[in-house]
């Protein structure tokens, strides 16, 4: 039987590609400001903001997904709350509240109508997140592998796509409500308070920059 080192066996996972290193994270295209915190009935307070990522996944395609940051922002240290982050929803009736909700608009604060789409792909999980106090946290809302060629794809949930073409100069600003308000008969699974609330996302600002 033939052994190889340690050293051997490291040079050869590195030439079949497994370097060992984690991948580049996407890059960060947009940021919108924090909201206000929102506080519930017994002071636990949170606040929240949108930021958009970029992942190459071709020579003219690139995912773009939309992300919720949460932070924790009582203004006492408290223990762990628990948000049920319902990403996954698949409701969309003006009706239902819960997860998250966008809004585009152009430079003239105009709304932007959605491309029509059919989508049947992975979409984030709705589940139960625990917030530890003086904490931040960033939660994908996108569903997975959107893309369109020569184009920035957002689409915030599985029924919302918007197209912005790279041929696009024209600034956007993409703004929204973020709705805990899960079910009384659904349960955490660890310790912690509930909290439940509507975050006022602030508008983040979007220019296309692939000319």
């Amino acid at each position: 039987m033939v052994r190889t080192s340690g050293v051997l066996a490291g040079i050869l996972i590195w030439a079949l590609g497994g370097s060992g290193q984690a991948a580049d994270p996407p890059k960060v295209l947009a940021t919108g400001d924090w909201s206000k915190p929102v506080a519930d009935s017994r002071g636990r307070a949170v606040r929240g903001r949108l930021v958009l990522c970029e992942k190459v996944v071709g020579d003219d395609r690139r995912e773009v997904a939309v992300y919720v940051e949460l932070q924790d922002a009582s203004d006492s240290v408290g223990g762990t709350v628990q948000l049920f982050c319902d990403f996954g929803r698949t409701d969309f009736r003006p009706e239902y509240k819960g997860g998250l909700r966008c809004e585009l608009r152009d430079k003239d604060k105009r709304p932007v109508k959605p491309a029509p789409s059919a989508f049947s792909g992975g979409v984030p999980q709705s589940e139960w997140v625990a917030l530890p106090s003086d904490a931040t946290i960033r939660l994908r809302a996108s569903p997975f592998g959107i893309h369109r060629p020569k184009a920035m794809a957002l689409a915030p949930d599985a029924s919302t796509l918007w197209v912005i073409g790279d041929d696009d100069a024209n600034e956007y600003s993409l703004s929204g409500t973020f709705t805990v308000d899960p079910a009384a008969d659904r349960k955490p699974p660890g310790e912690g308070h509930v909290w439940r609330g509507t975050i006022d996302l602030p508008a983040a600002r979007i220019v296309n920059q692939r000319k």
